[in-house]
């Protein structure tokens, strides 16, 4: 622990920026260099190099492994164009870049500082980056020969400055495409390539028409929708479905925080798509798609034929259901399938086996299904039984063998508060863990961890606090929360899970966040980082919509140590466009983070309203 850091392990007597020994076989690694020799990194697991593949250990510029089956020497040409729109001849894709409108967002216009733009290909699937070629900004387009055919490929752009001598210094803004797949005989394709600077939020953006120069506009979702279900569909596009339209007219001392504290749930759903920023109202010939009924707080799970099930929540009169939806992203529709045993909402689902078409775990609920659990499949329930403690507002964290082999194969639910009725229930203070090869839960209750006083770790209780799970650290971070059933009480706890050892690790008082927060939101990000975003903060004596961002990192300190740390600080701090708390996020497939939904208010005293806008997050 060095000042409030949570030092992992040190890279001694290796001679390189290495954290850590090299891995061994079935190891966790983020790159072939990782790994001992004679292995290769797959899937974040060191696995042995076929000896038939002639592989030599190529790795491309991020050491990342350079892959068998992809010729990287012939294939598609891409076009970019940032300011000349003029046609270009014989481009396979066109990328075209653009920004937040100058006017508009004059602190987020990417291209202002600007002059050299960075393109680099990759797979989709991260296991080659190559290809980085650099232009001159003010030539206005570019021309990038040779990506790959035949495999999903993502451009990334970056925008630098100069270093005075005529050199590129730092990166001032960033984008990324959405998979692209080309093939020889394909028509040409036009990306658009929406750019931002590093660690800030923007406008959810539609680029206009790419064919010619970009006619830019922030979009937003088509109705108000806090507490949708979100969910990334198999083409890289989003479902929204259901929410809540409207709050209650008075809800004391809630903060809309309760169940019982909406109304005007829906049963439309829409389609956000990265590629090009729009929302768009589900839609079939005959009308609008709609779930069998209305719900708000429900889960939403991908079964693994592509198809979506969408579980409970609260329905038209506020009370919550126990009838499930399944949504065909293929054919656009919306069918009933078999319920669920109880009623819930504010409960958590969690694909626990891709065996026949899935089974999903359901885990407590604000509703009959509180204190239970049931394991669903496509024909019904298979199995179901009671929990420890009741539950609902808690969260559900998924680790496999596939993402940590060492690790056992459980669902870990955490805090959340049962036993009454909202503003009278009992705040949960432990975790219950469900081993997925055993299909049931541990028999004893694990407590949950503050670090926040002198004496921590220490049991403390939480509910809607937020569960970022990354694998490469064996590391779930629970952040935030409240500790009290009214929920005027948020905490600024980060309290650290490992996977493998199961057990809490840290140090009292060391690793917290700068604000308290409750109804956040945790997202992890590349490079093993994690976002902390909204919530409802504690500021002085009152209550507000957090402003800000704070993110969990991770650097090399001088000792050659790997330093997980937490920041900015308040002198730098990371706005969001719009405070809410109680919102939802989601990464997608452009490399941002989607913030949807949510409770706002415009001061401690004034009322609260719901968050129509979305805004996108661009990490470094």
């Amino acid at each position: 622990m060095i000042l409030g850091c949570l030092v992992l392990f040190c890279a001694c007597g290796t001679g390189k920026n290495q954290v850590g020994p090299l891995s061994g076989l079935g190891e966790n690694c983020t790159k072939t260099a990782d790994c001992e020799s004679g292995l290769k990194c797959v899937d974040f697991v060191c696995v042995e190099k076929p000896d038939d593949t002639g592989d030599s250990d190529a790795t491309g510029p991020d050491g990342s492994d350079g892959g068998d089956s992809v010729d990287w020497s012939i294939g598609t040409t891409v076009c970019m164009a940032w300011g000349d729109f003029s046609a270009q001849k014989d481009c396979d894709v066109h990328a075209v870049l653009f920004g937040p409108p100058k006017q508009a967002f004059p602190d987020l216009a990417p291209f202002t500082s600007c002059s050299f733009v960075k393109g680099c290909y990759a797979t989709a699937d991260g296991t080659h980056s190559e290809g980085c070629q650099l232009f001159d900004f003010m030539a206005g387009k570019a021309r990038m020969e040779d990506f790959p055919q035949g495999q999903e490929f993502v451009l990334d752009v970056d925008c630098m400055d100069s270093d005075g001598t005529g050199s590129p210094m730092n990166v001032v803004s960033r984008g990324q495409s959405v998979p692209l797949l080309h093939s020889i005989s394909g028509d040409e394709e036009w990306v658009g390539v929406y750019m931002l600077p590093l660690a800030q939020f923007g406008p959810t953006l539609n680029g206009g028409s790419l064919q010619q120069e970009p006619s830019v506009q922030a979009t937003f979702s088509t109705t108000p929708r806090h507490g949708a279900a979100a969910i990334e569909l198999e083409d890289g596009s989003v479902l929204l479905a259901g929410g809540v339209k409207d709050l209650t007219a008075t809800c004391p001392n809630s903060y809309w925080t309760w169940p019982t504290c909406v109304q005007m749930t829906l049963a439309t759903s829409e389609i956000y798509q990265p590629a090009d920023g729009t929302f768009s109202l589900e839609e079939s010939t005959n009308g609008p798609v709609l779930m069998s009924e209305k719900r708000a707080f429900a889960a939403a799970v991908t079964l693994p034929d592509g198809e979506v099930a969408i579980f409970g929540g609260l329905g038209e009169n506020g009370k919550p259901t126990n009838s499930v939806d399944l949504y065909d992203p293929f054919s656009n529709k919306m069918v009933p399938a078999p319920p669920m045993l109880d009623t819930r909402a504010l409960h958590t689902a969690t694909l626990i086996s891709s065996a026949g078409n899935g089974f999903v775990l359901l885990a407590g609920g604000y509703g009959t299904g509180e204190g239970t659990w049931e394991v669903w499949g496509p024909d019904g329930v298979v199995a179901s039984s009671n929990l420890i403690e009741s539950r609902w507002g808690h969260t559900a964290t998924l680790v496999t063998k596939k993402a940590e082999p060492a690790a056992r194969e459980v669902v870990i639910l955490a805090g959340g508060e049962g036993g009454g009725e909202p503003g009278s229930t009992t705040v949960r203070s432990t975790m219950e863990i469900f081993d997925i090869n055993a299909q049931a839960f541990d028999p004893g209750a694990v407590s949950l961890c503050s670090n926040a006083g002198p004496n921590s770790p220490t049991p403390a209780r939480k509910t809607l606090h937020a569960a970022a799970y990354v694998p490469p650290r064996h590391f779930i971070y629970m952040a935030g929360g409240f500790s009290d059933s009214a929920h005027q009480s948020p905490t600024k706890d980060i309290c650290v899970w490992h996977t493998v050892q199961e057990k809490w690790v840290g140090e009292a008082g060391a690793f917290v966040m700068k604000s308290h927060r409750g109804a956040l939101t945790a997202t992890p990000l590349r490079g093993n980082a994690v976002l902390l975003a909204g919530g409802l903060a504690q500021k002085g004596q009152a209550l507000q919509a957090a402003e800000t961002v704070e993110i969990i990192f991770e650097y090399w300190n001088e000792n050659g140590e790997t330093v997980v740390d937490i920041g900015p600080g308040e002198a730098f701090p990371i706005p969001m466009l719009y405070p809410r708390w109680g919102h939802g996020t989601l990464p997608t497939a452009d490399g941002k983070v989607l913030i949807y939904g949510g409770v706002t208010k415009k001061s401690p005293t004034a009322p609260a309203f719901l968050v129509e806008k979305t805004e996108v997050f661009n990490p470094m």
